[in-house]
């Protein structure tokens, strides 16, 4: 070996961000990378006087990943705890010459920070939960044949207390967090947990996945961590995987030499991933990705290299990968849709974003916004009449933040004075939602209904009610059966009425049906969804 090789295989393991060991053929170490002695606990000269044999007797090694290679003479991976209390994945490769085995390189990645923050994430997911649960006991009467009406009062006014005090608190810490989020409207508890968490992981390279419906801010929420980064000086590149072709794909995301294909570039061309060096590769509706582009992409994630199209070379690829998705990859994983070891890259940190329905204390703060950057840029102040707040609030906005965005925009547009009161945007309150509350009707309550005297409409849409099948005059279809019409309870609101008959069909079809997964295709869900129903009727 040259000295020019030399100084370069030195290179590549004294800067490494993984832990690299060479042992040659009778165990001994003959390199370790200088990060390595954080791990095993011992210093990167007594580790390059030790033999892997001495390491696994010890415990510094546990197991050594060498020695199973040089027994097997394969490649193999495997999870390691060093005697420093650190879980570690590794991978061993081994080296022949004239066939016979010299060496073994191994690397490994240490995983105990991730998966303290997968805990910390877990610990929130749980706050969260235990949120919700104590605000709908707030929420009810409770109360019992054994208790008085005067030992029922206090025991409700000291809760009510309590929780507002618990809101107070929380408004205010809110308050204080939302100052340092940039462009991001957060009041919830939950989404300012969520904030801090990825304020805190901003700083490593760890790989984000981004979980949630479409429109609850996942793009917003991959810019705020770009930005609290240490790469906000870098770029940031977007890329919506489910809106290039998959034809082009290859070329668009690792580039191409000159003539490389018919129809190239005459200097070549950049692909995203270069774009992205020193910054931030987003990575959106990765679950869109074609199973061969998933292959190519999980070799540069594993490698750290790039290789143009057409080219013979390859380059270091250094940007911090953050992805996000709507579907369920789980799910495609087990329908041969998504690679297995692709969604074990990119899952190191999940990140669920609820809904904007599960965080109504946000949307004052999304619709301030909005509002006036319509105002910005119509060159135009229009305000949100008081009588449309309770409204919207009410929404369950299915299309999250961004159904909320362009039913702003089009109030706005649609509101001939500078005042938008709901008798100017009355027919968009009609038709703006016509599939919330799963088909239910218009959630807005200002549809053509006939009330049945307790609260209940006949008719659940804005048409003409000739035309609906609960109507006297329309004809019954053949072979169908009645359907009664849902009644509310006494005391109860259409909210409770529609929560009820919701829970009673998922208990059905639990009954029914074989997985959350086939609830999922029948109700016309996701099954993440499913599983939070499930687990919220349990909890109450």
């Amino acid at each position: 070996m040259s000295e020019l090789d030399r100084q370069i295989l030195k290179t590549i393991i004294d800067t490494a961000h993984d832990h690299y060991f060479v042992v040659n053929a009778d165990g001994q170490v003959l390199d370790v990378s200088p990060g390595a002695a954080a791990v095993y606990g011992m210093t990167r000269e007594e580790l390059c006087a030790a033999n892997v044999h001495d390491l696994e007797a010890s415990g510094v090694l546990k197991p050594s990943i060498s020695l199973e290679v040089l027994r097997t003479g394969r490649a193999l991976q495997m999870m390691q705890l060093t005697a420093t209390g650190r879980r570690v994945v590794a991978q061993a490769h081994p080296v022949f010459v004239a066939g016979k085995l010299e060496c073994v390189v191994s690397r490994s990645m240490d995983l105990t920070d991730i998966q303290l923050l997968q805990q910390e994430y877990a610990v929130l997911q749980q706050r969260f939960t235990d949120h919700l649960r104590r605000n709908s006991r707030g929420s009810e009467l409770g109360g019992g044949s054994a208790r008085s009406v005067a030992e029922q009062t206090t025991h409700d006014a000291q809760q009510g207390r309590a929780l507002c005090e618990q809101a107070a608190r929380e408004q205010a810490e809110c308050e204080d967090a939302a100052l340092e989020l940039g462009e991001l409207q957060v009041r919830s508890p939950v989404m300012r947990e969520i904030a801090l968490l990825l304020k805190r992981v901003a700083p490593t390279n760890a790989t984000v996945l981004m979980l949630g419906e479409s429109g609850v801010g996942k793009t917003a929420f991959a810019h705020q961590l770009h930005r609290w980064s240490q790469r906000a000086d870098g770029p940031f590149i977007e890329v919506n995987c489910g809106a290039i072709p998959e034809s082009l794909f290859e070329s668009e995301m690792f580039g191409y030499q000159a003539g490389a294909f018919t129809g190239a570039g005459n200097r070549g061309k950049a692909g995203l991933m270069e774009q992205a060096e020193g910054g931030t590769l987003f990575l959106d509706e990765i679950g869109e990705l074609p199973l061969a582009t998933q292959t190519k992409l999980l070799k540069v994630i594993q490698d750290g290299m790039i290789t143009r199209l057409g080219d013979t070379t390859t380059r270091r690829a250094d940007f911090r990968l953050v992805v996000a998705t709507n579907q369920d990859l789980a799910a495609r994983v087990e329908q041969g849709q998504f690679r297995l070891d692709l969604y074990y890259r990119i899952n190191v940190l999940p990140v669920s974003l609820p809904p904007l329905r599960e965080r109504r204390e946000d949307i004052p703060a999304l619709i301030e916004q909005h509002l006036s950057r319509l105002n910005q840029r119509h060159g135009r102040r229009k305000l949100l009449d008081a009588s449309l707040w309770p409204i919207l609030m009410r929404q369950d906005w299915l299309g999250n933040i961004r159904e909320l965005e362009n039913w702003l925009e089009r109030a706005w547009l649609s509101a001939p004075s500078d005042v938008i009161d709901s008798d100017s945007v009355k027919t968009l309150l009609n038709t703006c939602s016509t599939n919330n509350a799963n088909g239910l009707g218009s959630s807005f309550g200002f549809s053509n209904e006939k009330s049945n005297g307790i609260g209940v409409t006949e008719s659940f849409t804005t048409a003409d009610n000739s035309h609906s099948p609960n109507s006297p005059s329309a004809p019954a279809a053949e072979g169908a059966v009645a359907m009664p019409t849902p009644k509310l309870g006494p005391n109860e609101t259409l909210k409770e009425g529609l929560a009820r008959i919701e829970a009673q069909w998922l208990r059905e079809m639990a009954a029914e049906l074989p997985s959350t997964y086939a609830i999922a295709k029948r109700a016309g869900i996701s099954q993440p969804t499913v599983v939070r129903k499930l687990k919220h009727m349990l909890l109450k």
